[in-house]
C-alpha cells in the first residue's frame, strides 16, 4: 500500500508541471564599457558595466499566451523602458523585446533568451584598468556619449574580476517570469541570477 501511495504522489506530481521552467547558462556575450548617462552635466567619477547573461526557457504546456519579466538588482524593479537592462532572444540580438509570445511559445520549445544589465557602476580606475586589461588602443577618452567599449567575453569576465562579481553577488538580484496560460491564470517564477 505504502508503495501504491507513493507511485501515485509520483504520478499526480508529474502532471502538475510547471508551463515554464526556466535555467542561466553560461554565457559568451560580451561585457561591454559605457558611459554612464544618467547626467551628463557633471563630471564622470563612474562608468556603466554592461553584463550579459543567458536563460534557457523550456515551455512546458500548449496553454502558454505570453510571457513578460521584471529584473530585480539591489532590490529594486529596474525599468526595461528606461535601458535598465535589454531582454533579447538569442535569435535576433538586435531587437529588444518586451514579451513572448504565442507565436514563438509552442510546447516543448527551447528559447535562448539573453539579458543584458545595464545597471551597475565601476570607478574610474577600475573603468581605466578594464579597458588598459582588454583593449590595445583604448581609453577613457573614447567613451563617449551612447559609445560602447568591448571588454571580453562574460565567462571569461566573470573568472578575470572575481572583486567586482563579488560585488554584484552581496545582492538577491532576479528575474521574475509571469507566464499566462488564459484569462485567469498566471503563473509566477523567480529566478536568481548567479553573477
Amino acid at each position: 500500500m505504502k508503495y501504491l501511495c507513493l507511485l501515485l504522489f509520483l504520478i499526480l506530481s508529474s502532471c502538475k508541471s510547471d508551463p515554464i521552467s526556466i535555467k542561466q547558462i553560461p554565457c559568451k556575450e560580451i561585457a561591454t564599457l559605457e558611459d554612464n548617462y544618467r547626467d551628463h552635466k557633471i563630471v564622470k567619477d563612474s562608468f556603466r558595466i554592461s553584463i550579459p547573461i543567458e536563460f534557457e526557457i523550456l515551455i512546458n504546456s500548449s496553454k502558454v499566451k505570453y510571457i513578460t519579466w521584471n529584473v530585480s538588482i539591489d532590490n529594486k524593479i529596474l525599468d526595461k523602458d528606461f535601458y535598465d537592462y535589454d531582454f533579447y532572444i538569442n535569435e535576433n540580438k538586435i531587437k529588444r523585446i518586451y514579451q513572448l509570445e504565442s507565436n514563438s511559445l509552442s510546447n516543448n520549445k527551447k528559447i535562448m533568451a539573453l539579458v543584458k544589465v545595464n545597471n551597475y557602476l565601476v570607478s574610474k580606475l577600475e573603468a581605466s584598468k578594464l579597458i588598459a586589461k582588454y583593449t590595445n588602443n583604448k581609453s577613457l577618452d573614447d567613451l563617449k556619449s551612447n559609445s560602447v567599449i568591448e571588454l571580453t567575453t562574460y565567462d571569461k569576465f566573470r573568472i578575470d574580476n572575481k572583486s567586482i562579481i563579488n560585488q554584484f553577488n552581496k545582492t538577491t538580484d532576479s528575474i521574475s517570469f509571469k507566464v499566462t496560460r488564459g484569462e485567469k491564470y498566471f503563473f509566477l517564477l523567480d529566478k536568481k541570477i548567479n553573477w
